[in-house]
Order: structure tokens, then sequence, then C-alpha cells
């Protein structure tokens, strides 16, 4: 039986008040997910975390794809691995990242295109042999951060998505991601066990577990998808820059976790180590930014920088000219050798500075907060 169709300032109601539960993510995207649909008809739906810092995707809920029959549930780990592909491997269009960029974060495939979707990997290689080629995709950006991200997918025998569609979710998406941040939360807000000795992971080429630890076991099933990510991230840069560790935190139930992923030196068979801490690392992060040579302000600006400032809100902040903004940024991305303000926040912002960053608190001028 079909569904009343709700208004769009219903829906936008209707979320609100669900994500003023702090509900934990997948149950948080459930109902999400079944509200969305009295405004955006669809077949299914897929619901990512990200991280708000590095934009790298933290986790999925493809629980709608597999239900719906789409995928298995082997089918759809493997459909994950080739949506990560599209994010970080190759160009395509409507990634997450750039979605997150937009004043409207959202996108619909074929628009994109020019009616084009084959010029689309992710349509070439995942959507149409899938039997989706309709794809609807928004992000969830609040005060300057992205928190998560949404697939919408319409079968081969149903109607493209509309204006109309994208107008209803592009109309939700802040109050989405302020559910979200909520439930991230929620999640961190259970601590880790103290004392918790890190783990290893080593990944081969085809993203196959080669090697695991005992500290990383108990993770590694609510892990796989930020792991992966992570290893695409990492071989995906040059490989002089790809030798040094890039690191994300991943939000779980028992605790925020940290991945330290590296190229194995001399390794080129796409292998890839990954750390993974449960708790923040010993060395704060002034010190990680001082081993770089880093200079008093730069470490200030890296810290604005991981708070989402633009070089004209960190001038202004500052009282600097944007000159003299940039030209710190430059020096900084020359002395940790990284070449976007992405992998910067990847390689120097590590747990202990995520959920403070979420909580608006001001960082000091080594790029550390205070107590």
């Amino acid at each position: 039986m079909a569904a009343s169709r709700w208004s769009v300032d219903h829906l936008a109601d209707e979320i609100a008040r669900v994500g003023r539960r702090a509900l934990p993510r997948d149950e948080f995207f459930d109902e999400v997910a079944l509200r969305l649909r009295r405004v955006v008809d669809c077949d299914a739906t897929c619901w990512h975390t990200l991280d708000p810092q590095t934009r790298l995707m933290t986790s999925d809920a493809p629980r709608e794809l597999i239900d719906s029959g789409v995928f298995t549930a082997q089918g759809a780990a493997q459909a994950g691995e080739a949506i990560l592909a599209s994010e970080y491997l190759v160009d395509d269009v409507n990634t997450f990242a750039s979605l997150a960029e937009r004043r409207v974060p959202v996108g619909i495939l074929s628009r994109a295109t020019g009616g084009r979707p084959d010029r689309s990997a992710r349509y070439r290689n995942l959507l149409e042999p899938s039997g989706i080629p309709y794809e609807l995709r928004a992000t969830f950006v609040s005060r300057g951060r992205c928190w998560g991200a949404v697939h919408v997918a319409r079968r081969e025998e149903r109607c493209d998505f509309s204006a109309g569609d994208a107008d209803a979710l592009a109309a939700v998406t802040g109050v989405i991601a302020d559910g979200i941040r909520r439930s991230l939360r929620f999640d961190a807000a259970r601590e880790a066990a103290d004392g918790a000795a890190p783990g290893l992971v080593v990944l081969d080429a085809n993203n196959d577990v080669e090697l695991v630890t005992g500290p990383a076991e108990e993770l590694l099933e609510t892990l796989r998808v930020p792991l992966v990510a992570l290893a695409a991230f990492v071989r995906a840069r040059p490989r002089a820059a790809a030798r040094e560790p890039d690191a994300v935190a991943v939000p779980t139930a028992s605790g925020w976790v940290t991945l330290h992923a590296s190229l194995p030196e001399g390794e080129a068979g796409g292998r890839v180590a990954v750390v993974v801490e449960r708790a923040a690392g010993a060395h704060a992060t002034a010190l990680r930014l001082e081993a770089h040579g880093v200079t008093p302000r730069e470490a200030e600006i890296a810290a604005l920088i991981a708070e989402g400032l633009t070089n004209p809100q960190i001038a202004e902040r500052l009282v600097l000219s944007p000159y003299t903004v940039q030209d710190h940024v430059k020096s900084l991305f020359e002395k940790t050798g990284v070449g976007s303000r992405r992998e910067l926040v990847a390689r120097v912002f590590l747990d202990e500075y995520l959920p403070r960053i979420a909580q608006g608190a001001p960082p000091g001028v080594r790029g550390g907060f205070a107590a």
C-alpha cells in the first residue's frame, strides 16, 4: 500500500525530531530512509558517514540495497569497494567530496553527465550492471563540515530522478547532517578501553586481509569500509608522499578509532599496512607538527584549516593579509609533504582532535587545544 505523500517542510520536521533522539548511526539512517521515501520515491538507499575533516568515507549502511534484492550481502561488499574506487581512484562525477563543495550538495547522475551516464565509471562498473541506473546523491554538510552522504537508487524499469526530487533532498541535507553529528557524538561518548594495544592490518592489492593481529581483528568487520577507503587514498598519492603515513579517525560503538596507513618500504604490489589504535596517540598534534619544522604561526593556521576555514576566513581571524596566509599554507604543505588541505588534516589531526573540533573548541597558538 502506497504511503501518503509528505510536504518537504513536514519531512524536515520529522527528520529533526528523529535527530534529536541521538540514535546510533544505523538506526538513524533507517529512520531517515523511511521518512525520505515519503517525499522522494526510490527503490533503495545507501548511507555513509564521512570524516568531517578529510571527507574520507568511514562507514556505509547498504541494508536497503540488500533487502530490496539489488545486492546480496557479498555483492554489497564488492559494490562498496567499487564505490570507493569511484571516489578515490578515478575521476568521476558527483563524488561525495565534490558535492560537499557545492552550495547545493545534491546531484543527479544523468544531469551531471549531460544525459550520458555512461561517461561515469560508477555507472559503467556498478550501477548499470546492477539494474539501478538512476542515481541521486547528496552530502550532508553542517557549519562547513561534511558528516555523511547518501546514494538514492531507482531500478531500470522506473523513471529518472527529477529536479523536484533533488530540490526536496537538498532542503533536508542540513538537518540530516545535524542528526548524523549527534549520532556520532553518541557513539563517541562510549569511551574506548584504556590501555588497549594498537593492532595491525595488512591489505593486499585486492584489499583482502593478508595479515591481522589480535587487537585489530575484533574491529575488522566494523572497520572494513574505512580501511579500504584509506588504503585507496594512500595508493592514489604520489609514491614519495605515500611512504609517509596517513591517518583518519573513525567512530565506532566503543569509541573513536584511529587508522594510520602507509605503503611498506619498497613495496610495489599495492599492499597497505594499517595500524589500528583505539585511543589517542601519546604524541600531541603540536609535536607532530614540530617534527616537520612547522612554526607556531603555521601550527595555528593548520588548526584553523582543520576547522574548515578558508584562507580569507583565516586571514580575518588572525588579522593577517590573505597573501601572508597563502604563504603560510604553502609552507605547511611543503614541510609536511602534502598537496591539499585534506591531506594535511589526514596527516596531522588524529582522533584526539576530531571530537573537540566537532564541539567547536578553539585551537591554541601551537595547533593544540586548551585543557
